[in-house]
């Protein structure tokens, strides 16, 4: 159980940065940009091209803030894990969709806690289960920006190297693509990791990562995808 905790809590760190996640915007290393009035529409993002500095790792960094500003944006990762070259967690998606700062929309299907969906709004949280949907209290402004810097400077820690490989094309896409390594230690276990992330030569935005973490016999892979200027709408449920 521990291993797979631990996973969970490197995929939180991982993932909405590009590099992987569980849940949290990068907008909160600010505490975001965009309010909830911004549901749907095109992107707040000022367009701007992006070319390869002489740091990697600078560039990449950059890449990642700038999703503080490219409301409406969905993010959509596929992970799945193997232990000692079996499953040991099926292929699961999970589908987030950030309309603002403090507007969101997750779906996570096939998950190994079972499917989940969740709509955060402001400070208020819905959660569907059973049947039905639940409101909660979410995390404050403060709380999210606490967070977010947490979680900055945790990547910054246990990013390692980044190294930049040159122009590749995604999805149509013309990007630049970075090779990154990874390695921390958490209860008392060594994690390393190794992915590629590609950034858009049009506007400097993350478009794509693939990566993969390990420890012991354990292995997780992850596949995250960006997409902006789509139709966003998120709204309360009704409970």
């Amino acid at each position: 159980m521990m291993v797979k905790f631990d996973f969970r809590f490197r995929a939180a760190l991982l993932s909405l940065t590009a590099i992987l996640m569980a849940g949290c915007s990068l907008a909160q290393l600010k505490g975001g940009s965009a309010s909830s009035s911004n549901s749907g529409g095109k992107s707040s993002a000022t367009t701007t091209a992006f070319s390869p500095s002489s740091d990697a790792r600078k560039d990449l960094g950059d890449a990642l803030r700038k999703l503080n500003t490219a409301y409406p944006y969905r993010l959509t990762e596929t992970m799945s894990a193997t232990a000692n070259g079996q499953t040991a967690m099926a292929e699961s998606t999970r589908v987030t969709e950030f309309a603002a700062a403090d507007r969101s929309h997750m779906k996570w299907i096939g998950g190994s806690g079972g499917d989940l969906e969740q709509v955060t709004i402001g400070e208020k949280r819905y959660s569907y289960s059973g049947g039905k949907w639940t409101e909660e209290a979410g995390p404050s402004l403060a709380q999210r920006e606490k967070r977010g810097l947490e979680f900055a400077n945790k990547l910054a820690e246990i990013t390692k190297e980044v190294k930049y490989l040159g122009p590749e094309t995604i999805n149509g896409v013309p990007c630049f693509a970075y090779a990154f390594t990874l390695e921390t230690n958490l209860g008392g276990q060594s994690y390393t990791g190794t992915g590629k992330a590609w950034i858009a030569a049009a506007d400097g935005l993350p478009r794509q990562s693939d990566s993969e973490f390990k420890v012991a016999t354990y292995a997780h892979k992850s596949h995250l995808v960006y997409e902006y200027n789509v139709d966003i709408k998120v709204e309360k449920p009704a409970i």
